[in-house]
């Protein structure tokens, strides 16, 4: 099947991730963290010590710390809180990353959690590589049977972004959905590696039974309160993500897909748009 492939975004020299210096994430760099995303809430995502820290724009950037739910945590990669994704109105979502990459030590695929702009839900992304099943498969046209069970079902399926590069800005590498920087490392320093293809398959957390905080109370959906409609916070959606990813990987080892943790999911029947 045809695969789409999104070119680099073009960036001057000034806005170039290589122009910009990282800044140590000492207490004095992680006081001014604190100050610049207007409390020390987000620092409690990321337990440890030590890292960089980048600005751009109103896009940070840390790199070198894990990040924290409230039910697990990731090796991140990347860590990004942009400063218009964020809806005003209060919500856990004022404490949580806009964007965590990483590689998922259980199975070895590539992750992501996302936040939409403007309507502020989060999403999640699995990488897999081309000697998978499921490579190159429109997500409509992956069969139930499979084993996929995931929060709405899948609604993304895309060949990989480019991959990082300090040639680009903050506000290009916020939003690419591809290979995660791996380990530590920052970016500044990162080759222009070439990489084999990766397909990202994935899911939206802004159906029927889901509360989007974004979304304007009057765009909301008289069925929100009919179906219990949730916020589905970063915890919720890392969990989602490592189920997600699990399953992905007893397919392609030909294992029985396991069974999930979390929660029952809502009912896909509830969501006038997938039907039941």
């Amino acid at each position: 099947m045809a695969k789409n492939r999104i070119g680099a975004s073009r960036t001057s020299p000034s806005t170039a991730l290589a122009t910009i210096k990282p800044k140590a994430l000492n207490p004095s760099g992680e006081a001014a963290l604190a100050k610049t995303l207007g409390s020390e809430g987000p620092l409690a995502k990321m337990p440890g010590a030590g890292g960089e820290v980048i600005h751009q724009a109103g896009i940070v950037r840390v790199t070198g710390r894990d990040y924290a739910t409230d039910a697990e945590t990731v090796p991140a990669s990347e860590i990004y809180f942009v400063a218009r994704k964020k809806p005003s109105n209060p919500g856990p979502w004022l404490n949580e990353a806009d964007k965590v990459a990483w590689i998922d030590p259980r199975t070895g695929y590539e992750c992501i959690m996302l936040r939409h702009d403007p309507d502020g839900f989060l999403s999640g992304y699995v990488g897999v590589p081309e000697d998978h099943p499921l490579f190159g498969w429109d997500h409509e046209a992956i069969a139930p049977e499979i084993g996929i069970d995931v929060h709405g079902g899948l609604t993304y399926s895309r060949i990989c972004n480019d991959g990082p590069s300090s040639r680009r800005g903050l506000e290009a590498e916020a939003h690419r959905i591809c290979h995660v920087i791996v380990g530590h490392a920052s970016l500044n320093t990162t080759d222009d590696r070439v990489h084999s293809g990766q397909w990202w398959l994935g899911f939206e957390c802004n159906h029927i039974y889901d509360f989007v905080p974004g979304r304007p109370q009057h765009r909301q959906s008289f069925m929100e309160a009919e179906t219990d409609a949730e916020y589905r916070d970063d915890a919720y959606v890392v969990r989602e993500i490592l189920n997600l990813a699990a399953q992905l990987k007893a397919l392609a080892m030909g294992e029985p897909v396991p069974a999930r943790d979390g929660p029952p999911l809502p009912s896909i029947g509830l969501d006038p748009k997938r039907g039941g």
